[in-house]
């Protein structure tokens, strides 16, 4: 008897303050059978994380307000015991903020380029990964 495997979905929370990018990441993200949500400030963020603790946090570093290496923050900070995967995505490749990125909790960095149709195999090996963890 053949079994089949079934594949996790993954709950993934795009942040981003570019409305459009939210929605281009959702409808590729939900294309690869995703359960996408997204915010479009720190706050929206960090509102919908206590809601529901997504798996993935697609998470841009430049916003204005809470940026987002305050959010990386402030999630490992107030959810010590949970982890989801944090994948910083920025435009901003600068090794500085690549070290913030993971000095404040980020599990990986991803530099932003056009157009996002790669984006699926760009997380392929962490969504893989946190899929095992689930």
């Amino acid at each position: 008897m053949i079994q089949e495997q079934t594949a996790h979905t993954n709950k993934i929370l795009v942040v981003d303050d570019e409305i459009t990018l939210v929605q281009v990441c959702q409808l590729i993200l939900e294309g690869e059978g995703h359960s996408v949500r997204g915010a479009v400030n720190g706050r929206q963020a960090l509102r919908l994380v206590s809601d529901e603790m997504p798996d993935v946090i697609l998470l841009d570093v430049m916003m204005p307000g809470m940026n987002g290496i305050e959010v990386c923050r402030r999630i490992r900070s107030d959810y010590p015991h949970l982890r989801p995967l944090i994948i910083m995505y920025t435009a901003d490749a600068r090794e500085e903020v690549r070290h913030n990125s993971i000095s404040a909790g980020a599990d990986a960095f991803i530099v932003k380029k056009n157009p996002f149709l790669d984006l699926p195999a760009k997380l392929t090996p962490y969504l893989a990964r946190q899929s095992c963890l689930i």
